[in-house]
This record gives C-alpha cells, sequence and structure tokens, in this order.
C-alpha cells in the first residue's frame, strides 16, 4: 500500500489534502496529525457541539462524512484510506488493516457497533466512511494520548447523548493508546510505525 504522510499539522492543510486525494485516482493510506481543533461531522453544528471558548480559541472545521465531533490534537492520529470499487466495502473490512497494525502490538482491540474501535471498552478509534463515484473514503482517528480536561473544556456533549449514557458514561467512554505502548515515546512515532506497517502488510 502506498502510504502519504502529510508534513503538516495544519488542521485545514490536512483535511484539504485529503479532499484531492479523494478526487484523485490513487489508491492508498493517507496519516496525519493536526495541531489543537475541532472537527465535526458534515451535518453538526458548532454552536451545540463545542464550547464557546473551544470556538473562540482553537480552529472548528467540517469533514465531508458524519458522525460526532472530535477534538485533535498531535496526540491524535488520523488516518485515511481511499480505494477504487463499485460499491463500498465493509466496514470491519476496511478497518482490517488496522486492527491487525493494534494486534501486531499486543492489543486486544475490537470493533463494535457501526465504526468504533474499543479496546478494554474504551473507545480508542471513531471512523466514517463515504462513497463517490467508484472512490470509497474510510477514515478515522486512533488516539495515542489524550487531554481529557482540555477535551471536556471544549466539546459540549448532545443532549441526546447525555440522556443516553449519562455524564459519567460520556466522560470515561474514551481510551488512550499511550500507556500499552511505552515503546513509543510520542503518536509521531506511533504514526511512523503505522505508515511501516501499512506499507509492508
Amino acid at each position: 500500500m502506498t502510504v502519504v504522510m502529510s508534513p503538516s499539522t495544519d488542521p485545514a492543510e490536512n483535511l484539504g489534502l485529503e479532499s484531492r486525494l479523494f478526487d484523485g485516482a490513487q489508491a492508498c493510506a493517507f496519516l496525519w496529525r493536526n495541531t489543537p481543533c475541532v472537527i465535526l461531522g458534515r451535518n453538526q453544528s458548532a454552536e451545540a457541539e463545542v464550547s464557546e471558548w473551544g470556538r473562540r480559541h482553537i480552529p472548528v472545521l467540517r469533514r465531508s462524512t458524519g458522525g460526532g465531533a472530535v477534538y485533535q490534537d498531535t496526540d491524535n492520529v488520523n488516518f485515511s484510506f481511499f480505494f477504487n470499487e463499485p460499491t463500498p466495502r465493509d466496514m470491519r473490512d476496511a478497518l482490517a488493516p488496522v486492527v491487525g497494525f493494534l494486534r501486531s502490538l499486543s492489543l486486544p482491540v475490537v470493533f463494535s457497533g457501526r465504526n468504533d474501535l474499543l479496546l478494554f471498552g474504551k473507545k480508542i478509534s471513531g471512523c466514517a466512511m463515504r462513497h463517490r463515484a467508484g472512490r470509497t473514503l474510510l477514515h478515522g482517528t486512533l488516539l495515542f494520548r489524550r487531554d481529557e480536561a482540555r477535551m471536556e473544556k471544549i466539546l459540549t456533549p448532545s443532549a441526546d447523548k447525555l440522556r443516553r449514557h449519562g455524564v459519567d458514561s460520556v466522560r470515561s467512554r474514551t481510551g488512550e493508546l499511550s500507556p500499552y505502548l511505552p515503546q513509543f515515546a510520542d503518536a509521531a512515532q506511533f504514526a511512523e510505525a503505522l505508515s511501516l506497517y501499512l506499507q509492508k502488510e
């Protein structure tokens, strides 16, 4: 697999590059990290999902797929896969390279629901897929290390999510990879290892 590693951590630049890769014809993987920002799902409202402080202090951008709002910083690794195929592939099948990488690191990751990866019951990846004119985009996140206080300061859980899960559950549902991967000093090293795995496997 050809892997494109973004040289930038600018979220607008990376979303733009992802869009250009989707408009192209090459089947490839794209890995990228962003400086602090919030990425909204296609149909979300910034006012409903991001605190006033967050909207004033960090960029709030929108991706082309659905799903929830995600706070990102350089401790989060984004992956995008681009496929040439007549119909969308199954989400589990499309995520197989990522699951294979994490399991190669002895992490018992499992697929959950429609689009999440869980580690010991906590969400470490959320994914979304889009299909257009014979091209499929699958993209997702891998949370290497999280700043829980900053996430809570910036993101505002939807009323529906609070009704379904409760405040404590919403806070505790997200996990991180770094406590289980002491061999990686930071998310950059982790992303490089993922890149090498994708190229090899």
